[in-house]
């Protein structure tokens, strides 16, 4: 990925020693809580929980280089030590592409002998690590009174309140990620569906919106760089991330532009905007208003049902049904890595 201000490389895979990141361009002298740093990290663990997997990480973040007296010192790598893998698991998927994930383009790329326990590279246990550089981006934003506040808003055919139902407080945005489900409503309807899911050996997707409060209008707009495909490039590094929406997003195709145009008036001498339904950016330009991001993310695709796929050492078809530890929604733990990429978007961005 090209950077314009930082530099972040996140190394290992799901089932290494290790997992960590480097990066590089956050300003020298930056404070950083690290304990707040942990706890923003352990917002995206495994928990015992319906949704989640079994495989339980401790995620204790350690700082080897970069952070001194609790100030950025220079370029910083963070790792995260694999305490809970269990590499037997995929022994009998040798050679075999499980349906979804990235195994066969990754073999298409790398050849059949490639590690892909876990999911290798493209597991989304390596979001741990981005969550340590996000989890930094997040405190600097907000010293500049830069805010980037998640949540769920959709599992499966659930819908949750969004932010196109209104306008949430701080103190609700903040208080959202606490709960077990980080959802304004229908707590009880997604527990019900993920207990179905679970009891049908099958999995279910979700969408996460997102509100970035406090970015001053006029931002960006350079060819090929506006703010939604900065910020959308982000997201795409989280795996499993399979469309990114703005404002309205896909219900823009559905609407008449005399219902959903932002329009102006002039109150106390100022400009204001009497909706929001671009989400705060125009032409690739912030206005100043929240900027309102949406990531949809596909059903984990670790189910223990049968599934068609092929051995790619002897060219047979084979069925296959995997076992192992997964996620029943894989939404629900992405709070926190959607929260880190969009602040590292950001801090990228020179907001």
């Amino acid at each position: 990925m090209n950077f314009n201000k930082i530099s972040v490389e996140v190394f290992g895979t799901s089932h290494s020693e290790q997992i960590g990141v480097k990066v590089s361009g956050f300003e020298i002298g930056e404070s950083v809580d690290l304990v707040e740093l942990q706890n923003f990290v352990n917002r995206r663990r495994a928990v015992n929980s319906n949704f989640s997997t079994s495989r339980i990480e401790g995620d204790e973040v350690i700082i080897t280089e970069g952070i001194k007296d609790n100030k950025i010192s220079g370029d910083i790598t963070a790792i995260i030590n694999n305490t809970n893998k269990r590499s037997s698991d995929y022994d009998k998927l040798k050679y075999i592409p499980r349906p979804s994930h990235a195994d066969y383009s990754a073999m298409l790329k790398y050849g059949i002998e490639y590690d892909l326990r876990g999911g290798g590279e493209f597991s989304g246990r390596m979001t741990a690590p981005l969550c340590i550089a996000g989890g930094i981006a997040k405190q600097i934003l907000i010293k500049k009174g830069i805010t980037v506040n998640a949540y769920v808003s959709q599992v499966g055919c659930v819908k949750c309140l969004s932010y196109k139902d209104r306008v949430f407080s701080n103190d609700e945005l903040n208080r959202v990620v606490t709960n077990k489900i980080p959802v304004f409503s229908n707590e009880n309807e997604v527990n019900a569906l993920l207990d179905k899911c679970r009891k049908n050996k099958d999995s279910v997707g979700g969408k996460i919106e997102c509100v970035i409060r406090g970015v001053k209008g006029g931002i960006g707009g350079e060819l090929f760089n506006g703010i939604e495909g900065e910020i959308s490039r982000f997201l795409f590094a989280i795996p499993s991330v399979k469309a990114v929406e703005f404002g309205l997003g896909e219900e823009f195709s559905q609407s008449f532009a005399s219902e959903v145009n932002d329009q102006y008036q002039i109150e106390n001498n100022k400009v204001q905007v009497l909706s929001n339904n671009n989400g705060g950016i125009l032409g690739g330009i912030t206005t100043g208003e929240d900027i309102l991001v949406s990531a949809t993310f596909k059903p984990t695709p670790s189910i223990a049902k049968k599934q068609k796929s092929v051995n790619l050492k002897t060219m047979e078809n084979v069925e296959i049904e995997i076992t192992g530890r997964h996620d029943v929604c894989h939404t629900i733990r992405a709070v926190a890595p959607v929260e880190a990429v969009i602040a590292l978007s950001l801090i990228d961005l020179g907001v």
